[in-house]
């Protein structure tokens, strides 16, 4: 006798469990499926807290402050306070905030300046990063080193702050500034008492010769000031040029061009004795003794050599002087003694190359 019950549902029956084939592999698919994301769920959770406990060690192991805070705005745009999201251990130290994750800047410190608000409201907008020394007054009178930069997309207004308390560096500065201001308040009173002295000492011989012996040493305490500026470490050949020149004539007479050069103790006075010589004697004898005349001073400079130009224009003829005296000595002389001079005396005036060494004068990282 036949069964009445289809084929189809014979099968259903008769197979493992109750379950055909096709369920039977539907079924086990997806509790593989299941299992295989349940193990990249606990993998990808694992990483997370593994880079987490990084990320804490990486910040916390620095001397730098560091936090991340988030931007309020007012209606109108203007960023009026910070929350801070989280901080490093150095934070506390560098700031003197106790406890300040979760907490407001103006709860912690009312007082704290508005162009700090500006600063990072500017750098959660826009998304450029900054680089700046600022004073937070409200902090104790610290100054700061900072480098901000946004975190994640505008909308979440949060911003990186990575900085340092250089208050004490500062306050060196600072002192250091102020005994260079007295070092060179001093050096001026003995140059003026030198002058005082040799003016005295030497009245009795030709007035000239006095007077050149002055100028002489008015061209080295300029050369000191300058010098002083930068810890007696170095001066800028233009600071010096500028210097010299303008005690002799006015900055229209003038044609002075040449990029920075970092010069050396003994090269700043070198050439400013050089200068003076020359400016003395374009105003007695040369361009700047005629109201039309002009001096071109050109220096040039590359990792061989310097090369100073003196061009006089609109003056007497120039000549050879009649006798050497200590001026034309210390023109041939050159830079630091090189001797490396070359003169030519023409009918539109005189004029003078020097050349030397760049590592005889340049100042040495």
């Amino acid at each position: 006798m036949s069964s009445s019950v289809p084929p189809d549902t014979r099968l259903r029956k008769i197979g493992p469990l109750g379950l055909s084939p096709r369920r039977r592999l539907a079924r086990s698919g997806g509790s593989s499926q299941r299992k295989v994301a349940g193990r990249i769920d606990g993998n990808r959770a694992k990483f997370q807290r593994l880079s987490d406990g990084r990320y804490r060690s990486i910040i916390n192991s620095l001397d730098l402050g560091f936090c991340v805070v988030e931007m309020k705005f007012d209606a109108s745009g203007s960023p009026v306070d910070y929350k801070f999201v989280e901080v490093n251990e150095a934070f506390v130290n560098q700031t003197g905030l106790d406890d300040a994750t979760g907490k407001w800047m103006r709860t912690l410190a009312h007082e704290h300046e508005q162009h700090w608000f500006d600063i990072y409201g500017q750098v959660a907008l826009t998304g450029e990063a900054v680089r700046f020394e600022n004073k937070a007054d409200a902090l104790g009178h610290r100054w700061y080193d900072v480098h901000a930069f946004r975190i994640g997309p505008r909308e979440g207004r949060q911003v990186g702050i990575v900085f340092n308390d250089i208050t004490s560096r500062k306050n060196a500065e600072r002192q250091q500034a102020m005994l260079v201001d007295e070092l060179s308040h001093r050096m001026k009173n003995m140059m003026t008492m030198v002058q005082a002295i040799a003016s005295q000492t030497l009245r009795h011989l030709h007035s000239e010769a006095v007077q050149a012996f002055i100028n002489r040493l008015q061209s080295l305490s300029r050369a000191h000031h300058v010098l002083l500026k930068q810890n007696w470490s170095s001066a800028n050949l233009s600071d010096i040029v500028r210097g010299i020149v303008g005690t002799y004539a006015e900055s229209v007479r003038f044609n002075l061009s040449g990029p920075e050069v970092n010069l050396n103790p003994n090269a700043a006075l070198s050439i400013s004795l050089l200068l003076h010589e020359l400016a003395t004697n374009a105003v007695k004898h040369g361009a700047l003794s005629v109201p039309e005349g002009v001096v071109q001073v050109i220096w040039s400079a590359d990792d061989a050599v310097l090369v100073l130009n003196w061009v006089e224009n609109g003056g007497p003829e120039a000549s050879e002087p009649r006798r050497n005296g200590l001026g034309t000595r210390l023109i041939d002389q050159g830079i630091v003694g090189t001797k490396e001079v070359k003169k030519l005396y023409s009918p539109r005036g005189f004029r003078a190359v020097f050349r030397v060494p760049i590592n005889l004068v340049q100042r040495q990282a």
